[in-house]
C-alpha cells in the first residue's frame, strides 16, 4: 500500500456524455506549435505554443483522432487544442504554483496525453524525489471527486468513487521509453513498472493509493500496466529554467476494473499534478505538490 496525502492528481473516466461536439470558443485554446523539434539526450522537444489559451473555468478538452508517436517530440501535436492552467497547492500547503498545459488525443486504439510544466531541470538517477514528477488521474466511477475521489480539497472528506492514477517518478533518463509497456523485468508486479517507475495505480480512499493488483488493496478483476511514456526538457542542465514535456499513452480498453476504460464519443474526467524536486533539500514530499483539482475536473471528450 502506498500512503499519500496526494489529494489532487486523480481524474476519472466516466461515460458522462456521449459527445463529439465542437468547441465554440475558438479563441480560448492552446495550439501546439507546428515547428518540428528533434529529441536527444541533450536537446529535447519544444513545448506547444500557448496562443489564446482556454479560460480555466471551461475545463474542457476535445481529444481528436490523431497519429501520435510517444517520443517526447511535441511536433506531431501541431494543431491540436490544449488547456493552459495554473497548478496550485492543496489546502494548507505553501509550495510554489506552476504554469502547465495539457492535451489529449486518441487513434481508436490508444489514449494519448501530453503535459507540459514550466519548471527548472532537476533529475537524479539515485533518488526520484530529486527529480520532477507528474501524475494524471482519471475518474473510474462517475461520482468520484477531483481530490483523490473526494470533493474536499484537504482530502479529509469521504471517497465518492474509485480513481485511476498514472503516477510517474522519473527513475529512467530523458528521452527513454518508460512504463509497463516496455518493462522487461520478469518479476514485475501487476501495475508496477520496476524499471522506470511509471506505475498504473488506483485509489478508493483519499489518503491511500495502490499499484493495480496490489494484494493489500481492494480486490479487482484485473491488474496490468500498459502505460508508455517519454519525458524531455527544453534545457536539460541541472537547475536550468525551461519546460518539462511528459508524453504518455495507454490502450483505450484494458479489461482491468482498476483502470479507466475509454470509449470513443464519450467524456472522461481528468486531473493532473506535479511534484517539484526543489520543495525541500531532500526533494519533493508526497503531500507537497501542485495540481489542477482546485478548479474541478477537466472534461475530455474522445472525438469520433
Amino acid at each position: 500500500m502506498k500512503r499519500l496525502k496526494w489529494l489532487a492528481v486523480v481524474a476519472a473516466f466516466t461515460l458522462v456524455a456521449a459527445a463529439c461536439g465542437d468547441d465554440d470558443d475558438a479563441d480560448a485554446t492552446t495550439t501546439v506549435a507546428t515547428t518540428a523539434v528533434t529529441t536527444t539526450a541533450a536537446t529535447t522537444a519544444a513545448p506547444p505554443a500557448t496562443e489564446a489559451p482556454h479560460a480555466e473555468e471551461e475545463r474542457h478538452l476535445e481529444a481528436p483522432v490523431a497519429a501520435i508517436a510517444v517520443d517526447g517530440d511535441a511536433s506531431d501535436w501541431a494543431g491540436i487544442e490544449g488547456l493552459d492552467m495554473t497548478l496550485e497547492p492543496i489546502e494548507g500547503e505553501s509550495v510554489e504554483e506552476k504554469s502547465a498545459s495539457v492535451w489529449a488525443a486518441h487513434d481508436g486504439e490508444y489514449m494519448y496525453v501530453l503535459m507540459t510544466v514550466e519548471d527548472d531541470y532537476d533529475w537524479s538517477a539515485e533518488d526520484p524525489h530529486l527529480s520532477g514528477s507528474p501524475s494524471v488521474m482519471w475518474a473510474i466511477e462517475a461520482a468520484a471527486g477531483p481530490h483523490m475521489g473526494t470533493e474536499a480539497e484537504d482530502g479529509e472528506g469521504p471517497s465518492l468513487g474509485m480513481v485511476d492514477i498514472w503516477h510517474w517518478e522519473l527513475e529512467c533518463g530523458i528521452g527513454e521509453d518508460q512504463g509497463g509497456a516496455v518493462s522487461d523485468i520478469d518479476e514485475a508486479k501487476p501495475g508496477n513498472d520496476p524499471g522506470c517507475n511509471f506505475d498504473d495505480e488506483f485509489a478508493t480512499d483519499p489518503e491511500e493509493r495502490y499499484d493495480d493488483g496490489d494484494s493489500e488493496g481492494p480486490a479487482g478483476t484485473g491488474a496490468e500496466n500498459s502505460l508508455l511514456g517519454v519525458f524531455t526538457h527544453t534545457n536539460p542542465t541541472a537547475g536550468a529554467d525551461g519546460t518539462w514535456t511528459f508524453e504518455m499513452r495507454r490502450p483505450l480498453q484494458t479489461g482491468d476494473s482498476q483502470d479507466v476504460q475509454f470509449a470513443v464519443g464519450a467524456t472522461a474526467l481528468m486531473a493532473v499534478a506535479y511534484w517539484d524536486a526543489d520543495n525541500t533539500e531532500a526533494g519533493w514530499d508526497d503531500a507537497e505538490h501542485v495540481q489542477s483539482s482546485n478548479q474541478g475536473w477537466i472534461e475530455v471528450t474522445l472525438a469520433s
